[in-house]
């Protein structure tokens, strides 16, 4: 009785969203110079809410108006113009990925959109689950998303092209940050810390390994899985990184540069005013008793830290960069830089109070041409040199920045916490092909 029940919701027809092109009257790009002579543009987004990571392909800055809101738009990447912009029927749009000339992008609440690159115009979209609190990843003509179903959280394999079904899959709960994608693999790690390798034809559980994740991973050139991973003694949080088998997931070595990490504790993160302004957010979309049970908060906390949707919507955690067999990641209020052996070769702190601030003080590292480029809770944004650590310019911003910034010839693109899109000119073009968070619609690095 109860497969016939399931093969009969299984074959519903996906309920669809929908997309309204809105004016772009009003929206105007503020140009600016650093102190050091570079030039800019800035646009204040409509609503003054938190924003993603851009996308940026083919001349166009793609970005959702915050989480809350329920606008889209697209801007020139060179002037900060406006293209397009439209209005979609769920709120909360996530950092968007770009491929075939679509932009796909879900919302909080509760839907995944496909819209044509050029015009805005919706190809498909279509209704998954409350709340969405991860990004899509786009590899081989199909979409990769995670959703809570009715019977527990599934990743989901839809065509590009159509939004049609491949393949579904279970698994423990919604994504950090987002699926990776490396050749025929779909990485992940879940809220609860577990990391998981499907077969990308077909959805075949490969392996999964229950292991306290606290980022997504990331898949180095030999196939090698990194990731971060937390360690509770008590109320105290503690945090390393650890290599597992691209093949069977088993644990490589050690775990490597281990420290007290207050950025993942409950106790501390509930104090911080980052908390207090994520349940300020959350009330606005609807949560004010806090997140739903399909948000499975309770494991998160645990694991994470952080247990309202915003504060999920937009954690990336201590996801490493991997770049010629050195690892590089944002941990709490420290930019670290790692060679294969775990040892430290550079630190760089941030500007900042973790407890009091609350989260990380700085994004996961962007990489191009050899540099590494973050956006700062204090409100700027730090280029290093990759090799030795030292600082290439400092840009204050005004606005804190919590998502990953893009970089595409010789531009920084970044998203604020208060709405602001901000896109720098820095001089240097090999600051390049980091077009959206993650690297690229894979999110396993620069394409």
């Amino acid at each position: 009785m109860w497969l016939l029940v399931l093969l009969a919701l299984a074959h519903q027809p996906a309920r669809p969203g929908s997309v309204t092109p809105i004016p772009t009257a009003g929206l105007s790009a503020a140009p600016f110079a650093t102190k050091d002579g570079k030039k800019g543009w800035r646009i204040t987004i409509p609503g003054g809410r938190p924003l993603a990571t851009p996308a940026v392909t083919e001349g166009t800055v793609f970005i959702g108006g915050g989480f809350g809101s329920h606008e889209f738009y697209a801007f020139d990447a060179q002037t900060g113009k406006p293209r397009w912009a439209i209005r979609v029927s769920d709120d909360g749009p996530t950092a968007a990925v770009v491929a075939e000339n679509r932009v796909v992008f879900n919302t909080e609440s509760c839907t995944i959109f496909v819209v044509d690159a050029r015009t805005g115009r919706e190809i498909w979209s279509r209704w998954l689950g409350d709340p969405l609190m991860s990004q899509p990843a786009v590899a081989g003509n199909t979409v990769f998303m995670a959703y809570p179903g009715a019977g527990g959280h599934r990743l989901i394999a839809l065509s590009l092209e159509d939004g049609k079904t491949r393949w579904e899959a279970s698994i423990q709960g919604d994504i950090i940050s987002a699926p990776v994608i490396e050749k025929d693999g779909v990485y992940l790690a879940t809220h609860d810390g577990t990391v998981y390798k499907f077969q990308r034809e077909g959805g075949k559980l490969l392996w999964k390994e229950g292991m306290h994740a606290t980022s997504a991973p990331s898949i180095d050139e030999k196939g090698e899985v990194h990731v971060a991973r937390g360690e509770a003694r008590g109320a105290e949080r503690y945090e390393a990184l650890q290599r597992l088998s691209g093949a069977s997931g088993a644990v490589v070595g050690g775990q490597i540069a281990r420290k007290k990490a207050e950025y993942l504790e409950p106790d501390v993160q509930r104090q911080s005013e980052y908390a207090t302004k994520n349940a300020k957010d959350d009330s606005s979309v609807g949560f004010a008793g806090g997140a739903p049970p399909a948000a499975a908060a309770p494991a998160a906390e645990a694991n994470l830290g952080q247990s309202s949707v915003k504060g999920l919507w937009e954690f990336q955690g201590s996801r490493p960069t991997i770049q010629g067999g050195r690892s590089y990641a944002t941990r709490g209020d420290t930019l670290q830089a790692l060679d294969a052996s775990g040892k430290v070769l550079w630190e760089e702190k941030m500007s900042g109070d973790v407890r009091k601030t609350g989260g990380h003080l700085a994004s996961p590292p962007a990489w191009g041409g050899g540099k590494l480029v973050v956006g700062t809770t204090a409100g700027s944004i730090e280029a290093y040199e990759a090799e030795s650590g030292k600082r290439l310019f400092s840009i204050e911003v005004g606005d804190p920045i919590r998502f990953q910034p893009a970089l595409v010839a010789g531009r920084v693109f970044v998203g604020t916490e208060r709405g602001t899109l901000i896109s720098v000119a820095t001089g240097d073009a090999s600051l390049d092909r980091w077009t959206m968070w993650g690297g690229g619609p894979r999110h396993n690095g620069a394409e």
